[in-house]
């Protein structure tokens, strides 16, 4: 069965689910972006902390038991299925806002190589 979000919320937080799992290191400096910063953003802003913190966690478990991984890591199709189910939820906005969101999480403790891999292919996919 295809992955599939039930809103924009999930899809959002996917892309940013495998962009912290991208360097196989969840770092604390990647979670205190995503608490601060994109919690922040209009559409998370209603969700109280622990709120946030549950819809993450279940996105996050959601990606990774629904698609292909190798060593730890998600393939190179699970990410194409993740990009274009997250695409079918995201305005062509949101997706600009996602794109950036996880350039910034990557960048908020350095971009690896396989985290600029994935931006690229985030790039690719919403266009």
């Amino acid at each position: 069965m295809p992955l599939q979000f039930e809103n924009s919320n999930e899809a959002f937080l996917s892309v940013l689910a495998v962009c912290v799992g991208a360097d196989q290191v969840g770092s604390v400096t990647e979670r205190d972006f995503l608490f601060e910063k994109v919690k922040s953003l209009p559409s998370f802003g209603k969700l109280s902390l622990p709120e946030f913190s549950k819809l993450l966690g279940q996105v996050t478990d959601k990606v990774y038991s629904a698609l292909p991984q190798a060593d730890g890591a998600i393939t190179p199709a699970g990410l194409d299925e993740l990009l274009a189910a997250a695409k079918t939820e995201l305005s062509p906005e949101l997706q600009k806002a996602a794109l950036k969101a996880a350039a910034q999480l990557c960048e908020s403790d350095e971009t690896s190589a396989d985290e600029a891999a994935l931006l690229s292919r985030i790039r690719h996919a919403f266009g």
